[in-house]
């Protein structure tokens, strides 16, 4: 089961969002960088950035941000957030050297971008996000719900060549509260797509419990509140080095 830690990116601030709402932002981190860097030292093997800015705006506010990163942290950096053609993903990319990229509204308000993508970029590049609340598609920033089943939305998408879907109940996100097993499994089992879960991850429990459904194809992790807040015990160690060694070198990537 691949871990992926999450930096919400707002106002280059690191942040987490509660159920999507604005007023529920918790700032985390003047610096997603160092986020980013502490991240790789506890091990981290993918690293996923919203540019949360760019959800809402479209525009890429945080660009030279998450190019520092990107050229920094040397592990693969998934992003999402406000992408919504093709020339953004080509300089995404092919530019910034960010390895995946998540799209959500832009797969609901444009279809044959998808399948533009998919050709283009082929598809272990493009990986859309389910994102629902109450089994409905959420979009713009999750601002916004639609009348689209999510069963069906990924079914859609597949037909178009995806290969991975990102499945996460908005209404979990930052609150702790677990993740939703029945829903991961029936839209794993039900398309037959790769699977990473994110929204509500609270404990080691809670990872075991979402390792079980592998076999449906339920094979990765995203977190952010969990990490943020230390909730496993080997993060420990980490933690206590980072209170004392503030310039957060890298270990040499091997």
């Amino acid at each position: 089961m691949l871990v992926i830690p999450v930096i919400d990116i707002r106002n280059g601030r690191s942040v987490r969002m509660v159920e999507g709402l604005e007023d529920k932002t918790v700032y985390y981190s003047e610096s997603p960088l160092n986020m980013a860097r502490l991240f790789r030292k506890e091990n981290a093997k993918v690293i996923h950035i919203t540019d949360l800015d760019g959800a809402v705006s479209g525009k890429r506010k945080n660009y030279e941000l998450i190019k520092e990163i990107t050229e920094t942290v040397g592990v693969p950096i998934q992003l999402g957030g406000g992408i919504r053609t093709i020339e953004i993903v080509n300089q995404l990319i092919r530019e910034l050297g960010v390895y995946r990229i998540v799209i959500g509204t832009s797969a609901i308000d444009n279809i044959d971008l998808i399948a533009d993508l998919v050709k283009e970029f082929g598809r272990s590049k493009i990986v859309i996000s389910v994102d629902v609340r109450n089994g409905y598609l959420v979009k713009d920033g999750w601002g916004n719900i639609t009348d689209i089943h999510a069963l069906e939305f990924a079914l859609g998408m597949k037909a178009l060549g995806v290969e991975r879907i990102i499945y996460q109940d908005v209404s979990r996100v930052g609150k702790l509260e677990g993740p939703d097993l029945d829903a991961l499994k029936v839209i794993a089992e039900s398309t037959g797509l790769k699977v990473t879960a994110a929204g509500g991850v609270s404990s080691y429990k809670d990872l075991k419990n979402i390792q079980s459904l592998e076999r449906y194809g339920v094979d990765s992790v995203m977190m952010s509140r969990a990490l943020y807040e230390n909730k496993f015990p080997c993060q420990a160690i980490w933690r206590e080095q980072e209170k004392i060694d503030t310039s957060l070198e890298l270990p040499k990537v091997k």
